[in-house]
């Protein structure tokens, strides 16, 4: 091959890798942007892309007007757009969908609340042994393929409700094979196991630990405008033991009076201790354990004053607060920095990352602490999310959820409003 040709050769391969990675460096770009853009209607917003010149777009005007450097979108009806992104002005790269929609009002809690709920059939917590009448050792349920975390629905093809159930269709049942059914994984699984006459008691086993219900201490996140429904929390009620979702056949949530609080520490996270009052008298009722909470409707008026819920492209890093009430007093708000947020196009609880960083609140509980899961989280006068967790390491820092997944909970339809 002469020279001449390889030096051809050569310079068309120059050329198209200069093509290749002028394509490629803007696209580089286009992944960082997500598919939907959700803007509230009347509001002016600007997105820092850090689009090159190689890169234009194309817009249905009918609801917004949008500058170029940087993205700037000035919404003017609600309603969907879509957004276009071209190289070159040629050459379409992606697509995106605005979402213009209008504000939705609601009042931030803060105030500690208490939990109780009971489970649909009963969650197992643990395996054991029995022994038998015989003073040979038996496992029934490991051996029967049972594993914690299922939830017994039947057991001799008659429904378990609670745990009294259990050792009464056993007792009833006696020394024979029965069949018993669990949900597993959001599937039903049928088995058969030998219950075994244990000699501590007399009593018919199948070597199990479960649970019908739980308690504890969260905060309120909202109230809705009419003050029919609530959501709190922020994530779902798991069981301890297993770290299992509970699945749930009704609930309560009280006033709650706080009696001590823990401060967290490095590997040892806090807690806000706190009795129940006036059980007889909830303040609502639990409907729905979701991955963002729990839900339900209000049996008593929440006072406070009406706040926006801020959408996810509204929020910045930078300061934010967060409210709760630490002393019975009502709440107060206290100062946090969100120091990362995450381009979620489906919901997701852990959303940002936040860092206490008033040193009242540090004071107070050395951070983030078990019991303020659910405090909200405000920013520019809107209401934008909810603390969830806390670093185990690290108690000054934790995660926060977007409040539109919180929103986009609760039932009935006509609340809605957030999802597009």
């Amino acid at each position: 091959m002469d020279k001449q040709r390889i030096s051809k050769i050569f310079a068309v391969f120059l050329i198209f890798s200069l093509i290749i990675a002028d394509y490629v460096f803007p696209l580089r770009f286009i992944n960082n942007i997500p598919d939907v853009i959700k803007v509230a209607e009347g509001s002016k917003q600007s997105f820092d892309f850090k689009l090159p010149d190689a890169i234009s777009t194309d817009f249905d005007t009918s609801a917004i007007k949008l500058n170029n450097k940087p993205l700037t979108i000035n919404t003017i009806k609600e309603g969907k757009s879509n957004l276009e992104f071209y190289l070159f002005g040629l050459f379409p790269l992606k697509k995106v969908t605005l979402d213009v929609v209008p504000d939705v009002y609601v009042r931030p809690g803060g105030q500690p609340i208490g939990v109780k709920v009971k489970t649909r059939g009963t969650m197992v917590v643990g395996l054991s042994e029995v022994i038998g009448c015989d003073a040979r050792v038996y496992k029934p349920a490991r051996k029967a393929g049972i594993q914690p975390g299922d939830m017994i629905l039947t057991l001799d093809n008659v429904k378990v409700n609670c745990v009294d159930d259990i050792t009464r269709i056993l007792n009833k049942a006696g020394n024979k094979t029965i069949p018993i059914s669990v949900k597993r994984d959001g599937g039903i699984l049928k088995k058969q196991i030998m219950p075994i006459k244990s000699k501590e008691d007399s009593e018919f086993r199948i070597g199990l630990w479960v649970k019908d219900h739980t308690a504890g201490i969260g905060t309120l996140t909202f109230t809705t405008e009419d003050n029919k429904m609530f959501g709190a929390l922020g994530h779902a009620i798991t069981d301890t033991a297993t770290g299992k979702k509970l699945s749930l056949s009704d609930g309560e949530i009280y006033n709650t009076e706080i009696t001590s609080i823990e401060s967290g520490k490095s590997n040892k996270p806090g807690e806000i201790r706190g009795v129940f009052t006036n059980e007889l008298n909830p303040q609502g009722s639990i409907e729905e354990n979701t991955s963002f909470g729990i839900f339900g409707h209000m049996n008593k008026q929440v006072q406070g004053k009406l706040m926006p819920i801020g959408l996810q492209s509204e929020i910045k890093t930078g300061p934010a607060q967060i409210l709760i009430d630490l002393d019975n007093k009502g709440t107060k708000s206290y100062d946090v920095e969100i120091i990362k947020t995450s381009d979620q196009s489906r919901p997701s609880s852990k959303s940002m990352v936040i860092k206490v960083t008033d040193r009242r609140l540090l004071k107070k509980t050395g951070g983030i602490i078990q019991g303020m899961s659910g405090s909200p989280i405000i920013q520019n006068g809107k209401l934008i999310g909810a603390v969830t967790h806390v670093f185990v390491n690290d108690p000054t820092r934790g995660y926060g959820v977007y409040i539109e997944w919180m929103f986009n909970q609760i039932e009935p339809a006509e609340y809605k409003t957030v999802s597009g």
